[in-house]
């Protein structure tokens, strides 16, 4: 039985047997020019820095660009995409994880939307960019905080997404989606906007549903552009650590759960599919996500407290689709190539014990992850050498 790759998907997300389990794939900028290179990209297609990629950290010119990301994928057997909505070549020099930055600072800072600030650090496999100095974390006035300004959504370039999405024709293809509970905490700071749930609630919702009210509203302008011609949604926000979740499951309900079960329905009625991102140990709330309809969880990091994949498999592997789960922690950056191979059967068994699962690492492939054992979770699954 040969399927095409959306195909492939679909069969997962319904529990359903396939010819194989999908796989997929993301990586940092570092690791992506290195497999164009490790696999003889580079000298089929011309370079090209015009990159789709929104997991690149980059901010300048690369070695690849979306030909060689699509060529890329196909050789790897990879069955989905994520893309990011392009930011606008005008009011923009690039992007975080799809998040629009506007400007280089002096101080050599970087500002995105909302006012939130970026720095780029530099360490021994290449270059990382990381959010500093939110914007209102000095700021306790409750005028201030309700007044801030949302972005300009035309710092995102629709006519071009509208022109990408065809490149990735025969992919199961996500619109990348920036979470409200993240970009609320880079821009009150994750302690200041901790503390006003607690003690200025008022003030923390109106930042919650202003920053989620800006996402439901890219996505409808987006929708008009692509509208049945992408599958699903990925929403990258992180609620847990690796001991545990950031704030208790109770807090999480009263103030998170509410915004995104108005934000899943929004999906659900363009016909999409729902993908959540949370990295940690967030098992206490997986019930939770299941009811409001999350139909995919990502990335399934095996070594936080409480994501054992053999008692989540066993647990909800019925009733939401496991998307990731290969250790980028240890086994990835450390492990033999059989150790990667021998992970990857396991987590089929486990992970994909109803079918309902998509392969891939625990996080984005890391450059200290040696290129034999990124190959070797595609090796293991597609039964053959690369």
């Amino acid at each position: 039985m040969n399927m095409l790759s959306r195909e492939r998907v679909y069969k997962a997300i319904e529990h359903k047997p396939a010819d194989r389990l999908p796989l997929a794939f993301d990586a940092t900028y570092e690791v992506i020019e290195r497999l164009v290179k490790y696999l003889g990209i580079d000298k089929e297609i011309p370079p090209n820095p015009s990159s789709t990629s929104t997991y690149s950290t980059k901010v300048g010119p690369r070695e690849f660009g979306t030909d060689h990301e699509i060529a890329l994928r196909k050789k790897l057997g990879v069955d989905l995409v994520i893309l990011g909505c392009p930011t606008s070549k005008d009011k923009t020099i690039g992007n975080w994880y799809g998040f629009p930055l506007i400007k280089r600072l002096k101080d050599n800072t970087i500002e995105g939307a909302w006012g939130i600030k970026f720095k780029e650090f530099e360490y021994p496999y290449g270059t990382y960019i990381e959010m500093y100095d939110p914007p209102l974390s000095k700021i306790d006035d409750y005028k201030t905080i309700v007044s801030y300004p949302s972005p300009d959504l035309d710092l995102y370039d629709y006519a071009s997404l509208s022109d990408l999405v065809p490149r990735f024709d025969g992919f199961f293809i996500f619109l990348m989606m920036n979470g409200f509970h993240d970009i609320s905490r880079f821009i009150r700071g994750t302690e200041k906007l901790f503390i006003d749930l607690v003690i200025s609630p008022n003030s923390a919702e109106t930042l919650l549903d202003k920053v989620c009210d800006f996402n439901i509203t890219y996505l409808k302008r987006c929708m008009e552009k692509v509208k049945g011609k992408v599958d699903g949604v990925f929403c990258g926000d992180d609620f847990g650590s690796q001991k545990g979740m950031m704030m208790s499951p109770k807090m999480w309900r009263k103030f998170i759960k509410p915004r995104y079960e108005k934000t899943v329905s929004v999906v659900h009625s363009f016909g999409l599919k729902y993908c959540h991102h949370s990295c940690g140990g967030i098992r206490p709330i997986i019930p939770d996500l299941i009811e409001i309809g999350v139909d995919i969880l990502n990335p399934i990091q095996p070594r936080a407290t409480g994501m054992d994949p053999f008692e989540l498999g066993n647990e909800f592997g019925k009733e939401i689709v496991f998307f990731g789960g290969i250790d980028e922690q240890e086994t990835l950056p450390h492990g033999t190539v059989e150790d990667v191979k021998e992970e990857v059967r396991q987590r089929i068994r486990t992970l994909g014990k109803y079918n309902g699962y998509i392969i891939s690492p625990s996080h984005d492939f890391q450059p200290d992850t040696p290129i034999e054992n990124v190959l070797a979770i595609y090796e293991e699954v597609l039964n053959e050498k690369l």
